[in-house]
This record gives structure tokens, C-alpha cells and sequence, in this order.
């Protein structure tokens, strides 16, 4: 390449050194861009941070990504982790290996990340993230100053499905204004189509040029009008939408219309989890979306579970007990709720704040039983006491701004003792403090000496008809269950409940199943029967709630 100097002579360049200066000049523009790890896209997670660009070059991005996860970030700073990012606009497999080199917090609720390009083996995608960017500030000027940009907003991709309600109030709204624009047109119309007479023949060709502009903005106004009235206008934003998650590479169609039951699986306190699902999904040939841990009130918050989970693709729910497993007086109710435990709870309300993903927390479960140091049977028949430290707890986390929480209040499926100071109604915190009911129930078969083996729809049937009509509005989950592996044919059993959630109990949304031996061998995988009925069971489309 030659360029001519000031003087005129000319200087030659070295084509090496142009392609470093190309790479480091910067284009700002506002793109999204999604993040992964390295790892987690050579192992096949589809797992992605959305952020957008602020600065964008051939070499490297500042993006701009939510602050609550501020100190994964930094700790990926500090080990040198390896990522991946996807620009809108590009490729769907457009992937730029990059190094974090900056973490900086603007204070606002925002971190900027200096993201450094590996160009060299990123194959053109650099080249073709900058082309995106560069079409999406050419689309920008196009649309700028443009009445119809307010129209079609909603076709501008990206936006959620959140923001197109919002964008239909918007759009009622410019629809109030325009005919308040209209109505006053019309009215400087009938004004000058008043008879009178003016004073120079200049004014009365004026006063006509004036009336033919009011009426050419009149039929204007009333074109716009019809315009955002037209339904077929925000059925063209979603397709548009759609088209470009399709370029993407993101599926953002409906989830099957026969997907209705989440299936979730629990593991006791010390199991290596992400082993077990690992073989579990591979013996049911399916992923399961969401794992539940059980954790005392001597462990901080599972952070290590809650960003594994996630990394998996899947959601964690945590069982939450007011105890210390080696010692179940340790934590008594009346303190929580007098206060002594504040400091405690905040802890897990701002680990869980800063964690940011939805994480699903089930406090003080089967208090309507009589084996539990928190049980309405071990506060002499009162409630009182679970109720004030289940609403302490639930307010410090709203205090906490832990809006990420998703709060189960579980009961189990049969009271013991049957007492009506026992039922489990009682206990109930109130919808303020609930967003989802969960029952537990086993099939205990003949693993005990009173022990006998019932259907799923004998455990469950009393408690969920009483759930059903006494919080008509909340969802219900079967939180727990698990069938023997003696006294019966646990196959049958399974079938059998399967039937049972497609036919009577409609209103299920998650199934939890205990996949450990403990008090009996809970596991499908307890036999190859068993895990093969449940690998045809649960494959079906009915399970596939919360997954694509």
C-alpha cells in the first residue's frame, strides 16, 4: 500500500503493520453481544451472558454487562479464563476467542469488560462483527427523525416480549396524541373555510395555501392513525423479531404445547450432584432443568452449586433447614424470628442478590410432620413460631433486594400426627410470601414394619385436592417423591403415576424425584427396569418444561 505524504512524496507501508492499525480502530456502536466461557462451549453448554458493546475493533470490545456478578468477572481476570463471544448480527457460529484484560464498575449497576480478540484465530469473524455494527449504524440513521420508527419499534430485534407490551402502551398512547393533533387541524380547517373576507388578494391566496397544507397534514395524521391501528403492524414486529433470533442462532419459538411438568431431581446434603445427573440424563437420554440440595444452617450460601447449576444450563432449588445436621436443637424458630439470626440470613439474601440467576429457596419443608425440630408438632400444636421465622427470613431478602428468589413453601402429602392443629393450612405464610406450593410423598413400600406400598395417586390425591381449591391461583409442585424399590413393582408404580399427572393431577408444573438410597433405594436407576420406564416416560413432551 502506498499513501502520499504532506510533501508529496510517497511512503510505502508495510501490509503487516496496516492489518495491526485496522485492527484498533474503534467503531462505536451499541450491538448485543453474548459471552461464554471456552469451556463451556467445547463441552456443549449452550450457556451465554447477554451485554452489548460499547466500543468495538478488529482487536478487542468494551462491553457493558450487569454489575451483580461483578466478583465471577474479576476472578476471571485474575485466572486468565478463556471465552467466547457472538455478536448480533454476525454468524450464528461466528465465535471470537477472547481474554478478559479490564473489569471496571461505573457504580450505576453496570461493569465494563476490555474484552482483547484472539484475531488471528478467529477466522473473520472479527471482520464480519464489525460489518454488523457497521449495518446497525447505518440502519440507525436510516430510521432517525422517522415518524415511523414509533410504528415499528417493536420490530427492532432484541427487544423482550416484556417491552412489546410496553411498546402497545406506547403505542396507544401516540395514538391519543395524533387524534388530539388531528381534532385541532380540523378545526384551523373549519376556520378558514369560514366565509369572510380578507383585506388583499395576497392574503386570501395565503389564507388558500395555508388550507391546503392543514388538509394534506389532516390526511397525514389520519394515515398514521390507521396505520398504528392496523393489528397486521405488530404481528410484522414479532415475525421480524423472530427472523432475526433466527440469524442468531437462539430458538426463540413456543416451548411444545405438550410441554407441562418441569422434571427436577434431589440429592441428599454431600452428594457430588453434577456426577449423578451426568448419568442419570444420560440413562433418561433427556436434560434435567432444575437440581435441588439440601442445606443446614451452619453452611453459607451454595454459590459453588448455584453458578455450577447455571453453567449446566439448569436452575437450583435449595432446601433450607433450620438446623445443623450434626446437632437438630442447634437453631431454634423463636430465634430467627427474634432477630439473632439476622446477620446470617443477610449473608445468604446478598449471596443469592449477587449470584443474580434464579435460584429457588424452600424453607423450613414438611412442618405438618413430626420429625423435624421446626414441625408445628415440636412448637406444642403453634404455628406462631414457624410463621414469624419464615416471614423474617422472606423480609430480609426482599429487604436485601434478592428479587432473583423464587420462595416454595412445601408440606407433606399425609400430616402427622392427623390432627387439626396439624393441618398443614395453618402454616401457610400468606401470597405475599409465596410463589409456588410443593407436596412431598414416598411410596415407602415394606421398607418399614407399618409401611405399605401405595400409588402415586393415593399419597397424593387428599393433599393436592385440598391445595387445588385452597390457593386456586399458585402453581403446584410434587417437591419430593420417590417409590421404594421392594414391596412392589416400581415400574407399574411409575407408569402409574404418569398417568395420574396427565389425567387428574393437570394442575402439577414440576415433578422433583429423590434420585438416592436412604431411608429405601428412591433411585430409578435402582434397576434396568426402572430406568428404562423412565427413560420412556419421561422423555415424552409432557416433561419438557424448562427445556428448549
Amino acid at each position: 500500500m502506498n499513501l502520499t505524504a504532506a510533501s508529496g512524496s510517497t511512503v510505502g507501508y508495510d501490509p503487516a503493520f496496516a492489518r495491526e492499525e485496522r485492527r484498533f480502530r474503534r467503531l462505536e456502536v451499541s450491538l448485543p453481544v453474548w459471552i461464554s466461557t471456552e469451556y463451556a462451549v467445547n463441552a456443549g453448554f449452550d450457556v451465554w451472558e447477554l451485554g452489548y458493546t460499547r466500543d468495538l475493533s478488529l482487536g478487542g470490545a468494551k462491553i457493558i454487562v450487569p454489575a451483580g456478578e461483578e466478583a465471577m468477572w474479576r476472578q476471571s481476570l485474575e485466572t486468565g479464563t478463556a471465552f467466547v463471544v457472538r455478536f448480533a448480527g454476525a454468524g450464528v457460529n461466528d465465535h471470537i476467542p477472547a481474554r478478559l484484560c479490564r473489569v471496571s464498575n461505573d457504580g450505576k449497576g453496570q461493569l465494563t469488560l476490555g474484552l482483547s480478540f484472539d484475531y488471528e484465530k478467529a477466522g473473520g469473524a472479527c471482520e464480519r462483527a464489525i460489518a454488523a455494527g457497521l449495518s446497525t449504524k447505518k440502519k440507525r440513521r436510516r430510521w432517525q427523525g422517522a415518524f415511523v420508527a414509533a410504528v415499528c419499534a417493536v420490530a427492532i430485534a432484541g427487544v423482550s416480549i416484556r417491552s412489546l407490551s410496553a411498546q402497545v402502551a406506547a403505542r396507544n398512547a401516540e395514538i391519543v396524541k395524533l387524534q388530539k393533533a388531528a381534532q385541532q387541524t380540523e378545526s384551523k380547517l373549519k376556520t378558514l373555510a369560514q366565509p369572510i373576507i380578507v383585506q388583499t388578494k395576497s392574503a386570501g391566496i395565503d389564507r388558500a395555501f395555508q388550507s391546503a397544507e392543514l388538509q394534506t397534514e389532516l390526511t397525514q395524521l389520519r394515515s398514521n392513525i390507521a396505520r398504528l391501528n392496523d393489528p397486521r403492524n405488530m404481528n410484522a414486529a414479532i415475525e421480524a423479531r423472530q427472523n432475526e433470533a433466527k440469524k442468531l442462532g437462539l430458538n426463540l419459538s413456543p416451548a411444545s404445547k405438550g410441554a407441562h411438568v418441569q422434571l427436577a431431581v434431589a440429592f441428599p446434603y454431600g452428594y457430588n450432584w453434577p456426577l449423578v445427573v451426568r448419568d442419570l440424563e444420560s440413562a433418561l437420554g433427556r436434560p434435567v432443568p432444575q437440581v435441588v440440595v439440601f442445606s443446614d444452617w451452619s453452611q453459607p450460601f451454595p454459590d459453588l452449586d448455584a453458578r455450577e447449576a447455571r453453567l449446566r444450563g439448569k436452575t437450583l432449588q435449595i432446601t433450607w433447614e433450620p438446623w445443623h445436621f450434626g446437632n437438630p436443637n442447634a437453631v431454634q424458630l423463636r430465634d430467627i424470628a427474634a432477630g439473632k439470626y439476622d446477620t446470617y440470613i443477610d449473608s445468604w439474601a446478598n449471596s443469592a442478590r449477587a449470584f443474580g440467576g434464579e435460584v429457588w429457596l424452600r424453607f423450613g419443608h414438611e412442618m405438618n410432620g413430626n420429625w423435624y425440630p421446626w414441625a408445628i408438632s415440636a412448637q406444642g400444636g403453634n404455628t406462631a413460631p414457624y410463621l414469624s421465622a419464615y416471614h423474617r427470613i422472606h423480609d430480609r431478602f426482599r429487604k436485601a433486594g434478592a428479587s432473583n428468589v423464587r420462595w416454595i413453601w412445601c408440606f407433606n402429602a399425609e400430616s402427622v400426627p392427623q390432627a387439626a392443629w396439624n393441618d398443614p393450612k395453618h402454616a401457610y405464610p400468606g401470597d405475599d410470601y409465596v410463589d409456588a406450593i410443593g407436596i412431598d410423598g414416598y411410596n415407602f413400600g415394606d421398607t418399614t414394619a407399618h409401611s405399605r406400598w401405595q400409588s402415586f395417586s393415593q399419597i397424593f390425591a387428599a393433599p393436592y385436592a385440598m391445595a387445588s381449591k385452597q390457593w386456586p391461583r399458585k402453581p403446584l409442585f410434587i417437591a419430593e417423591t420417590g417409590c421404594s424399590s421392594t414391596g412392589g413393582d416400581k415400574a407399574s408404580w411409575l407408569k402409574d403415576m404418569d398417568e395420574t399427572l396427565r389425567t387428574k393431577f393437570t394442575r402439577i408444573e414440576s415433578l422433583t424425584w429423590f434420585e438416592a438410597a436412604k431411608e429405601a433405594d428412591w433411585r430409578v436407576l435402582s434397576t434396568l427396569n426402572t430406568a428404562q420406564t423412565a427413560r420412556s416416560l419421561w422423555k415424552a413432551p409432557y416433561y419438557g418444561r424448562g427445556i428448549d
